[in-house]
């Protein structure tokens, strides 16, 4: 029976959507029972029918489907109070942004498209019971419905709020169901308060905990569809591989590596999330650049930061991960920045860098970058970072990269333009931030920092010529470079070195979130990863952030800025962390598709 069920809804959906024609063919606005979302839908013709598509993230976290793992990227394994499902995918015009069909799932739904809205009403659902039990582990909660319904969950701190599209059935006591300080009810193991909301045909469950945890939630479909919340101290998120995309897999796993302390109360191992991208150079249409908050040829250059998720769109790019330190306060780079074979920024530290060009080679390693000029009269002069927020003694080199104008970054600089090949002007700058500069498009300025000899060495009208070097000199031919560290892993081995990379003590056994890049055994193979603290754990030093990336298989690999900045984004949605706990970044490490003509 459940085949011609599923058959007919289908085709009674299908024209449904024709009978609105003409509509839009896609749109950023989803209305699911008259309430409103921030959504992108598509809506294809396939085979003579209307077919349509919603943002994947917007599907599972509005309507609560479940993500299974796929090995092929035109369909996707779900799970929607059912046995798992597959269900079409498609993508936007530029590839950027995935979408799932919601057809498998629309059964006797109502769908119209005004304007660049898309309207979904789903048939009036009862919630029939609210369950709750003790466990040995902690404390169940079922949730029974008539029907399948869109259902969604939310946590902050020890408060989950779980809203179900479903109205609370007359004779259901919810008086009975709620648990308190004044109802004199009998908490659970973990719980320690209930309330039920309702709220017409919606219902509002808020758990309180005795501490924060992650619930478990699972569907299920037989004999009538509910859902059960299962909260536990030791609960664990289940692995997820998805093939996202031709090139381009989504994972998520919990790693576990040995614990090295030998304090008896220790656990032998620990355990650490991890979320991340593996990205196939070697397949033609996906490319890896660097981008920073600014669009090429802004005047702000170089000059300030933005959300990843922001920065990702505004550069067309499908994913991304953040990339080198910088200065928050300034807002600027303070590592190596290299895009088509143009220096953004430089460095003025030997430390790990990645490397890459557009056939899939890929070179991690510490890097020595130096800059050095020489004027008419053969003095040689070495200068100390390029286009860089790292301020020291010495003479550093602005160049348009930069913005158009240079404002002073410390206390009494001299200002030396060169244009071409010649020095043509010399001022003396003022306090911290006043003023501005021109930077020439035809040369650069040269910034003396507590450097007095400088105004001899370069007076107006000597000539200068510049070089760069590289160690080691493999990192020469590659376009594509950002610089981070320390480095974690060569060929395999641990070689972890903070003090090397003139990090500071204690450096590398902090805990904090990790951003990371790695290079797998297979050539051209690129993991782009975050690795987080495991529910109850604690987040990774870089140490046993090294461990974790050799349990994955990688072979070289090297530390990205972390801690508040560690993001992963992918399709529109960040991955490893909630929107509302992104902090802005410098510069990240893009993933770009080629869209295919069938896109």
């Amino acid at each position: 029976m459940k085949i011609p069920q599923v058959t007919i809804t289908l085709v009674a959906l299908s024209l449904l959507i024709a009978d609105c024609a003409p509509a839009a063919d896609s749109g950023n606005v989803i209305n699911l029972n008259g309430q409103a979302w921030s959504g992108r839908w598509l809506r294809r013709v396939e085979q003579g029918r209307s077919q349509l598509y919603v943002q994947e993230d917007w599907l599972t976290g509005g309507l609560g489907v479940q993500m299974l793992d796929s090995e092929t990227s035109d369909r996707q394994r779900v799970r929607w109070f059912s046995s798992p499902l597959f269900t079409p995918t498609a993508f936007d015009n530029q590839g950027k942004y995935r979408y799932l069909a919601i057809t498998p799932f629309a059964e006797q739904w109502r769908t119209e498209i005004v304007g660049s809205t898309l309207n979904l009403y789903t048939p009036d659902t009862i919630m029939e019971g609210l369950r709750r039990s003790r466990q040995p582990w902690g404390d169940r909660l079922v949730i029974d419905l008539n029907r399948r319904t869109p259902w969604r969950v939310s946590q902050q701190a020890d408060m989950i709020n779980l809203t179900v599209s479903a109205e609370v059935a007359a004779n259901l006591p919810i008086d009975a169901i709620n648990v308190d300080a004044s109802t004199g009810a009998i908490a659970g193991n973990l719980i320690k308060s209930i309330k039920v909301l309702p709220q017409g045909k919606l219902t509002q469950i808020q758990i309180q905990t005795t501490t924060a945890i992650n619930p478990a939630i699972e569907l299920l479909s037989s004999p009538s569809p509910k859902i059960v919340i299962d909260l536990r101290r030791d609960y664990l998120p289940p692995s997820l591989t998805v093939q996202w995309a031709n090139g381009l897999r989504r994972i998520e796993r919990i790693v576990e590596v040995p614990n090295p302390s030998t304090k008896e109360s220790a656990p032998k191992t620990l355990k650490f999330a991890v979320t991340a991208l593996e990205v196939d150079l070697k397949q033609p249409q996906l490319k890896l650049r660097p981008i920073w908050s600014n669009p090429d040829n802004s005047p702000n250059g170089m000059l300030g930061v933005s959300p990843l998720s922001q920065m990702a769109g505004q550069a067309g790019a499908v994913g991304a991960i953040n990339g080198g330190f910088f200065n928050r306060i300034r807002r600027l780079p303070v590592g190596a920045i290299r895009q088509g074979g143009r220096w953004l920024a430089g460095t003025a530290l030997v430390r790990g860098a990645i490397a890459w060009n557009e056939t899939g080679d890929v070179l991690i390693d510490r890097l020595n970058f130096s800059e050095e000029i020489t004027t008419g009269n053969q003095i040689q002069i070495k200068l100390t970072n390029l286009n860089s927020g790292y301020v020291q003694r010495g003479i550093a080199r602005y160049t348009p990269t930069w913005g158009s104008n240079y404002s002073p970054l410390t206390e009494n600089e001299l200002l030396i333009v060169v244009k071409g090949d010649r020095v043509v002007a010399q001022y003396q700058g003022a306090a911290v931030g006043v003023g501005q500069l021109p930077i020439p498009e035809d040369g650069y300025l040269l910034v003396a920092r507590q450097t007095p000899e400088a105004a001899k060495q370069l007076p107006l009208g000597m000539t200068v010529r510049g070089r760069q070097a590289f160690v080691p000199n493999q990192f020469a031919p590659f376009p594509n470079l950002i610089g981070a560290g320390p480095l974690l892993l060569k060929n395999g081995n641990l070689v972890l070195d903070a003090k090397a990379e003139t990090f500071q003590a204690g450096f590398d056994t902090q805990a904090a979130d990790r951003s990371v890049i790695a290079t797998m055994p297979q050539k051209g193979k690129l993991l782009l990863a975050t690795i987080q603290a495991a529910p109850s754990g604690q987040a990774p030093n870089l140490f046993q952030t090294a461990a974790v990336l050799k349990k994955l298989g990688a072979v070289d690999a090297l530390n990205l800025d972390g801690g508040s900045s560690t993001t992963l984004y992918l399709g529109g949605q960040i991955l490893n962390r909630s929107i509302t706990q992104t902090a802005s970044v410098h510069n990240a490490i893009a993933i770009f598709i080629t869209p295919p003509s069938q896109f």
